[in-house]
């Protein structure tokens, strides 16, 4: 079963000046976790350190039992696929087909295997019909759903996004919205798109001034508008009158 675990974890880009502090989290098996908070609050620095993006924190960072370390990190990287926030950072061959099949490629499966893959995660994201386009013909939207499908063909056991639904049209988002739910892996999904939050995580983790201030069901973290304002978030539009 897929477990993160993070004990008393704070990290710093400077000394002394920290982005995250005393961060404490338990996610296993087939949760599906929201991670919300205002801009710039530390979602994304804490996702990258747990594929070891950012390392040089304090505390307990641990994958399936392992410790995010430098030595570890091929092992732990096979069982996350993080779906980063701007998809020009994950995407850097020339067409839909050669990213989507450089994961498998990477790691050895044969040809009929990587071929089975990118067939599977061209499907899931409803994207078949891009295969062979060039990246830099694709739009926004398109670059990001060809980002997920990267994820997908490794087929991990622990998925991470940033702001997935980020330059989606309003088809596309209630695709992956539908994909997001059709998966059975451990989900830790940091976004801003609330009503997303809502359909797809069961738990949300609210954080705010470094640190985690909440961490509990998605729809009473979601509906307590007081507890949203105080830290500079709105309810979801569903919940706005």
């Amino acid at each position: 079963m897929a477990e993160i675990r993070m004990e008393h974890v704070s990290f710093s880009y400077e000394k002394g000046n920290y982005v995250l502090k005393d961060i404490n989290i338990k996610a296993e098996g087939a949760e599906s976790i929201g991670l919300i908070g205002a801009n710039g609050i530390g979602k994304s620095t804490l996702m990258k350190m747990l594929v070891g993006l950012n390392q040089g924190f304090e505390g307990s960072v641990l994958v399936d039992g392992m410790p995010v370390e430098k030595n570890t990190l091929n092992e732990i990287r096979k069982k996350i696929g993080y779906v980063f926030q701007d998809s020009d950072n994950q995407l850097f061959l020339s067409t839909a087909y050669e990213d989507i099949a450089f994961g498998p490629k990477n790691y050895g499966f044969s040809d009929e295997e990587v071929a089975r893959r990118v067939a599977r995660a061209l499907e899931l994201t409803g994207i078949t019909h891009l295969k062979d386009r060039q990246t830099y013909k694709m739009s926004g939207g398109e670059k990001k759903l060809v980002s997920i499908a990267t994820i997908l063909s490794m087929e991990p056991e622990i998925i991470l996004m940033d702001e997935p639904s980020i330059a989606l049209d309003p088809r596309n988002r209630r695709n992956l919205i539908h994909i997001l739910n059709s998966f059975h892996q451990l989900k830790i999904i940091a976004s801003h798109d609330l009503d997303m939050i809502w359909d797809t995580c069961e738990r949300t983790i609210l954080m705010a001034d470094k640190r985690i201030i909440c961490d509990g069901d998605t729809k009473e973290i979601l509906s307590n508008r007081e507890l949203m304002e105080e830290n500079g978030l709105e309810l979801p539009l569903r919940l706005m009158k």
